[in-house]
């Protein structure tokens, strides 16, 4: 067949390589026309024989039987021509199933099991190659048990797997990740011999797992391994535990119809454990000398029963020679009841001297604890206890309701140096304050010496160009923090006038035409209370906290009493944060709600705008107005804070918050600055990331566009523990300025809350699924019972037609000419 086709001119390269090829005639008749055909050939050679026979004697009977043939030929290729001889093929492959392999990867894969259950203990011991005894004193976490099966086990398991189809390996906590499996070449068990058994096979290496996962959602890695159709069986390596909303049963039962059976293979020790830990160290990164602050932590205790624990709080200190010396403060004794299962610890400690400080929270060891590495966090909480008396400039137009209450508050409290320029005050009568004045400051040499500069709208009579110009560099070279608050009688001349419009630059708001809107904003009613609009994402701003819990701040927000009256602000500048609005949807303007409370930056000092009066109204709210101080004490230690922590004025570095959880992404963002004080131009700059209990690792800083000398870093909080970020800046002389600030990561409580071996439940989700519950050393049989689901694939091609070439219609038309040439020598009709 293939010299024909070749001979005929027919391209084999349309046939690709191991194809099945097939000849047939695509005119071929069918039933009774079978019968006419029949008829048809025979009536032509009949015709051609009758033909030649009674021809005349002019030629020679051998002559007559050569034309005769001749003829014959003609017809019959006319005849395959009409019965259109045609080539295809059908070209055949397999379509191999999909296996998942689902590996947990949440926190609580990272507990190392005292393994008091004896069948737990033989599966976990006989998978690690150790004896029970070995297991138990050696304590494997649950990730080096599957690590152990899929890398270091058997390998004919994976091999056996991986005939049955394709292994797609998934890694699921909160949320699930597909890891690539990467497959090498290696030598088979006769690997020795030059025969077909010792060729290269190909072996399949699982990337080791890592659990760092705030969660567990079984239902949703089940749920994403059916969303590929060709999946035919999934392997799930878990506790079994589920703590998010959606149910398991139902996804095992969807899973039931579709035929796709579900392997459960159980990890951990099924008993109860009997433990005590201590997690979610946290206290504030920045607090106050001689002022009291708080360290949270939680005691997670699990099987205990009625016990007291004695719970201390521990300053790391570091002596002379370099050694770190554990220095208890205070001590507790926790009375804990067979319910508890989590209990929050508080302790209020009040620092005395300033400076980098180091806390953790320990609590006793029990005898028969299966842990007894986790009674105290992993590394301890890191304070900067900042210096005391912070000296505040407070200038106000008159004398305010806002004025009143806020005077009287800083000029009591202690950490606070207050100093106050009442503007209408008459000439000779004494300003309140610690230390009264007896002028404004307007030197560079007299402003300087203040921390803070409260405005409570002002009046321009007593300001000048080169006055606003010198608090322009109080805020942008001398680090300091700006709070500014417009009112009804200052707020528009202020900020429209000659000589003090340039303040604007300064505030972290866009004031578009300000003479217009406060035109507009005084023909409008002042007679209804508009409740504030709090921005829920940023509660957990130093300013806004009033609560550790963000939902309980949020509510707590909303029950304060509104604004009457707000300033015009169009709109917040680009890279500050919004924490309240108004709610007044009229004020709108390109769908962006009027801002009532902004922070900023201004080169290396903090700004706040504070766009509506009435915080005085506040006192009526709380024990002995808690919350109007809380509001004003938060704000003057936020502007303060910021020039304690820019490190020589050199910049700074903030996250979003303070406390993360495993999981969160951390978005760090740097503000540095020239030795000249001009922003840093850079493509990119290194910075140092101190991860809990470990060496520093490097980190890069990335510019954001529009923003000169800012920079942004964003990690995954990977482990609990005190972090660390700093940035290193070249100064004069070849040293170097250290910028740097501190978070902290917890562990989320509900990932830590149970977690050890729900044998039960996988059973009753296996027997859900048709299968049964699968110990981990008890695989072997795990490729014969998973179903082979491989499916063939055929595709035909359509018909290559044979006779509708070149060579075919030369072949014809030559026989017809010597037919014609031979009838012509012979003299034949």
């Amino acid at each position: 067949m293939e010299i024909f086709l070749q001979w005929i001119g027919f391209d084999g390269g349309n046939i690709p390589e191991g194809a099945e090829v097939s000849f047939y005639f695509a005119n071929l008749p069918e039933s009774w026309g079978v019968f006419v055909f029949s008829a048809v050939v025979l009536l032509i050679g009949w015709f051609v024989f009758n033909l030649y026979r009674k021809e005349n004697d002019a030629c020679s009977p051998l002559a007559k039987k050569i034309l005769a043939l001749i003829r014959m030929t003609v017809c019959l290729f006319l005849l395959f021509v009409f019965l259109e001889p045609s080539l295809s093929y059908t070209k055949s492959r397999s379509l191999r199933p999909v296996i998942a392999l689902l590996r947990d990867s949440s926190e609580s894969m990272n507990i190392k099991d005292r393994y008091v259950d004896e069948t737990s203990a033989k599966a976990a011991a006989s998978v690690m190659g150790v004896t029970v005894e070995g297991l138990r004193s050696g304590k494997p976490s649950r990730v080096d048990v599957v690590n152990k099966i899929l890398n270091e086990g058997d390998s004919e398991l994976i091999g056996q797997l991986s005939k049955k189809g394709r292994l797609q390996v998934l890694d699921f906590s909160d949320r699930v990740t597909e890891v690539d499996v990467q497959r090498k070449k290696g030598l088979s068990e006769n690997g020795n011999d030059k025969s077909a058994a010792g060729i290269n096979e190909e072996q399949i290496v699982f990337p080791h797992l890592e659990a760092n996962g705030p969660g567990t959602d079984l239902s949703g890695a089940i749920r994403e391994a059916l969303t590929e159709k060709l999946t035919s069986a999934v392997i799930v390596f878990t506790d079994g535990q589920h703590n998010a909303s959606s149910q398991v049963d139902e996804v095992v039962s969807s899973s039931k119809k579709r035929n796709v059976p579900i392997f459960f293979i159980g990890l951990g020790d099924s008993d109860r454990p009997q433990n005590i830990s201590v997690t979610n160290l946290y206290a504030d990164p920045q607090v106050w000398n001689n002022d009291p602050f708080q360290i949270q932590a939680v005691l997670r205790a699990e099987g205990i029963g009625e016990e007291s624990v004695r719970v201390d709080l521990v300053e790391v200190v570091e002596s002379d020679d370099g050694e770190l010396i554990d220095k208890i403060i205070e001590s507790k004794d926790i009375e804990l009841a067979p319910k508890d299962d989590q209990v929050k610890i508080d302790f209020l400690h009040t620092p005395k001297s300033p400076g980098a400080k180091r806390f953790t929270v320990r609590s006793t060891v029990l005898d028969d604890e299966s842990n007894k590495e986790d009674n105290q966090p992993p590394s301890p909480v890191r304070v900067q206890v900042l210096d005391d008396n912070a000296r505040v400039l407070m200038i106000s137009g008159g004398p305010s309701w806002e004025y009143r209450a806020l005077a009287r508050l800083l000029n009591r409290e202690k950490m606070i140096n207050l100093s106050c320029w009442l503007q209408s005050l008459d000439e000779g009568r004494l300003q309140q304050g610690n230390t009264p004045i007896d002028q404004m400051p307007s030197t560079r040499e007299e402003l300087f010496k203040y921390d803070v500069v409260i405005m409570l709208d002002p009046d321009p009579r007593e300001f000048d160009v080169d006055l606003i110009s010198l608090y322009k560099k109080f805020v942008r070279e001398h680090s300091g923090g700006l709070l500014y608050m417009p009112g009804p009688v200052f707020g528009g001349r202020f900020l429209t006038g000659a000589q003090t419009s340039e303040i604007s630059e300064l505030l972290p708001v866009k004031l578009g035409d300000v003479g217009s809107m406060e035109v507009d904003g005084l023909l409008s009613s002042n007679d209804r209370e508009w409740p504030l609009a709090i921005v829920a994402a940023n509660t957990d701003q130093p300013i806004m906290r009033f609560y550790n819990d963000p939902q309980k701040t949020l509510m707590q927000w909303k029950k304060l009493p509104g604004t009457y009256w707000s300033f015009p602000a169009l709109e917040p500048k680009p890279a500050t944060r919004v924490l309240i609005e108004h709610s007044d949807p009229t004020l709108r303007r390109k769908e962006v709600a009027r801002p009532l409370l902004v922070t900023g930056q201004y080169g290396s000092g903090r700004t706040t705008y504070l766009g509506f009066d009435g915080t005085w109204r506040w006192r009526t709210k709380g024990l002995d107005a808690e919350f109007f101080k809380r509001f004003w004490i938060q704000t003057t230690r936020y502007l303060v804070e910021g020039r304690s922590l820019v490190g020589k004025r050199r910049g700074m570095i903030e996250t979003e918050r303070f406390r993360y959880q495993i999981g969160d992404r951390i978005k760090i963002n740097a503000r540095l600055k020239e030795q000249n004080f001009e922003w840093l131009i850079a493509e990119e700059v290194k910075g140092q990331l101190i991860l809990p209990g470990e060496d520093s690792s490097e980190i890069s800083f990335t510019p954001l566009n529009g923003q000169p000398g800012v920079y942004e870093a964003t990690i995954v909080a990977a482990k609990e523990g005190a972090y660390s970020v700093f940035v290193e800046l070249p100064e004069d002389e070849g040293g170097k300025v250290k910028i740097d600030s501190n978070f902290t990561v917890t562990l989320p409580l509900k990932e830590i809350k149970d977690t050890w071996l729900d044998r039960n439940k996988l059973m009753s989700l296996a027997k859900l699924s048709g299968t049964s519950y699968l110990n981990p050393d008890n695989l072997q049989e795990l490729p014969s019972i998973i179903p082979d689901m491989t499916r063939k694939l055929a595709f035909e091609s359509p018909p290559f037609p044979l006779w509708d070439n070149r060579i075919l219609f030369i072949i014809l038309v030559a026989l017809l000419t010597l037919e014609w040439s031979l009838r012509k020598k012979y003299k034949l009709l």
